[in-house]
C-alpha cells in the first residue's frame, strides 16, 4: 500500500508525499528493529535470571558437599599427627591405635573430590559467559574456575607417584582379612566388603621406628594429603564468596540465606 502510494507520488513529482511516505517507512523499520531488540533483551534478561538461580542452587549444593567431604577426610591428618611423635621416635614407643594404623596404611589415598559446577562448565564451553552481567558474580565465577583448575592439576600430580606403604613395606604395615563373624580378632568397626569379609589394618611400631625409607615415603604421603585438604579450603572459600555475590544479585534476604545454610 505504502509502496504504491510512493510510486504514484514519484510519477506526479509530489515530493512532499514522497518525503512523508519515506519517513513512515523508515520509522516503521526502525520501530520494528527496536521492538525486536527489546524482545531480545527481555529474553536475555530472563535467561540470565534462570541461569543465576540455577547457579545459586548448584553453588550451595556443591558448598555443602565440599564441607562434608572435608569433614570426612580431615580426621586422617589429625590421626597421623597423633602418631607422628611415636613413629619418629620423639616419644616413648607404643602400639598405634587401630585408627592411627588405618590412617598410616591409607595415607596415599586421595579420593577424587566433588568439585564440578555444571552451569559454569556449560557457560565456558558454549562461550556464553558474558550472558552474566553482574561483574562481581563474573569475577567470583572466574576465581572458582581458576581454583578448580589448580586443584585438578595438583591432584593429578599428587596421584601420579604415591607410596602404597602396605605393598612396599609389608613387614611394617599390612592388611589382614577375616570373616564377619570373627569378632574376637576383627573389631566390630572393621570395614566389611561386599562378600562379607572384614579387613583389619596392622602396624608394627618396632619395624616403623628408625626405618628411614618407610618414614620418608610416609612423610611424602602425609604432605600430599595435607595439600589435598588445603585445596578443599580454597574451594570452600571461593564458593562461599560466589554464594554471597549470587545472593546479593538475586536479592536473597540475609535471614533466608542463614536459615538455608544452617545444618
Amino acid at each position: 500500500m505504502i509502496l504504491r502510494r510512493l510510486t504514484d507520488a514519484f510519477r506526479k513529482q509530489d515530493w512532499f508525499t514522497v518525503a512523508v511516505e519515506t519517513l513512515i517507512v523508515v520509522l516503521g523499520v526502525f520501530l520494528g528493529l527496536q521492538v525486536n531488540n527489546w524482545n531480545a533483551a527481555r529474553v536475555e534478561r530472563n535467561s540470565e535470571q534462570v541461569l543465576l538461580l540455577r547457579l545459586q542452587e548448584e553453588t550451595r549444593s556443591l558448598l555443602d558437599t565440599q564441607k562434608e567431604e572435608m569433614a570426612a577426610q580431615s580426621p586422617r591428618i589429625e590421626l597421623l599427627t597423633d602418631a607422628n611423635s611415636v613413629m619418629f621416635s620423639l616419644a616413648p614407643s607404643r602400639p598405634l591405635t587401630n585408627d592411627e594404623c588405618w590412617a598410616v596404611v591409607v595415607s596415599h589415598w586421595l579420593p577424587s573430590p566433588t568439585e564440578a559446577l555444571s552451569s559454569l562448565d556449560e557457560l565456558l564451553a558454549s562461550g556464553r559467559f558474558d550472558l552474566i552481567s553482574n561483574p562481581s558474580v563474573k569475577a567470583a565465577l572466574r576465581d572458582y574456575a581458576v581454583v578448580q583448575e589448580r586443584s585438578r592439576a595438583a591432584r593429578a600430580e599428587a596421584v601420579s607417584e604415591f607410596f602404597r606403604l602396605y605393598s612396599r613395606h609389608p613387614d611394617a604395615v599390612w592388611l589382614e582379612v577375616g570373616r564377619a563373624e570373627d569378632t574376637d580378632y576383627f573389631p566390630l568397626t572393621a570395614p566389611l566388603d561386599s562378600e562379607g569379609m572384614k579387613w583389619r589394618y596392622r602396624c608394627d611400631i618396632d619395624q616403623i621406628r628408625g626405618n628411614t625409607a618407610f618414614l620418608s615415603e610416609y612423610s611424602d604421603n602425609a604432605a600430599r594429603l595435607n595439600s589435598y585438604l588445603r585445596r578443599y579450603e580454597d574451594r570452600i572459600a571461593v564458593l562461599t564468596e560466589l554464594d554471597d555475590e549470587l545472593a546479593k544479585e538475586l536479592g536473597t534476604p540475609d535471614s533466608q540465606r542463614k536459615s538455608e545454610a544452617a545444618p
